[in-house]
């Protein structure tokens, strides 16, 4: 596959061919393969003929291209060049700015005189970045339809549940704040929240937050699955529905008790502390 570049000017290549999780305390112990190694091992293949400053291609497309980053969507230049978007995200990048130039392929002498294991360093802190700044992007209608055309190919996979009849699954995150989780997915027919595949597990729900899905389905209310009796599932004996006398059990109902069994506690305890 041959590389092309989004802009003409002469701009530096950074970046390590790895998949980073934010939060990660323990550095990674594979060796890292840099983007301008990348690129050089394509242009050999494809040719010396092909090798020129055009064939580079530009930061974020680089990562998204990359094995196991299928579900980001490429974000679009103006909005990575609208400081506004950014805001509150620099507490989590030790190195904001210089991840921030990386981001928006801006040549800059400090990271330059980095060392290949900084410049590593560096493209992670870049990626986490790019995730944080990725979960606000595909709350815009741009970054929405990006995402509408990854849902038509199923890129998500679908619900493995019978009843919800291949319905393609939504990525979200159980947090916001980066390190706490790894992206997860939601059935927007049974309303359960699924487990991400391995190749896609190390990639944090911060990235996609909280709030997509159900934000998404409030502005396209046409991928809102329609309720049919076939949704839900009617427990049979013979042939025969059960009969609503018969207790059935609910996870749910076990929780409340559990909830209100302590509450009577702490409500205890804090009327023996009171006496």
């Amino acid at each position: 596959m041959s590389l092309q570049k989004k802009t003409n000017k002469n701009k530096s290549v950074r970046g390590s061919n790895i998949q980073m999780e934010s939060g990660s305390s323990s550095d990674s112990n594979e060796e890292l393969k840099t983007r301008s190694e990348t690129e050089t091992e394509t242009e050999s293949e494809s040719g010396s003929e092909n090798s020129s400053e055009s064939d580079v291609i530009g930061w974020p497309e680089w990562f998204c291209d990359l094995e196991g980053n299928e579900w980001f969507v490429e974000i679009n230049d103006d909005y990575l060049m609208d400081d506004f978007n950014f805001y509150g995200i620099s507490k989590y990048i030790p190195h904001y700015h210089l991840a921030l130039d990386t981001i928006r392929d801006i040549d800059n002498e400090e990271s330059q005189s980095l060392s290949k294991k900084d410049k590593g360093k560096l493209d992670k802190e870049a990626g986490l970045l790019y995730g944080l700044i990725h979960a606000r992007y595909i709350l815009t209608r741009r970054g929405m339809k990006e995402m509408i055309k990854k849902l038509k190919n199923f890129t998500f996979g679908k619900c493995t549940r019978y009843q919800c009849k291949n319905k393609s699954l939504i990525p979200i995150g159980l947090h916001d704040t980066p390190g706490k989780n790894s992206v997860k997915l939601y059935c927007p027919n049974c309303q359960k929240i699924y487990h991400s595949p391995k190749y896609v597990s190390s990639i944090d729900g911060a990235f996609f937050g909280t709030s997509f899905p159900h934000f998404f389905l409030s502005i396209f209310p046409q991928y809102k699955p329609k309720y049919t009796k076939e949704s839900e599932f009617v427990p049979k004996i013979f042939g025969f529905e059960i009969h609503r006398s018969v207790p059935k059990y609910d996870p749910s109902e076990r929780l409340n008790s559990k909830n209100k069994e302590r509450k009577k506690n702490q409500n205890k305890i804090e009327i023996e502390k009171e006496n």
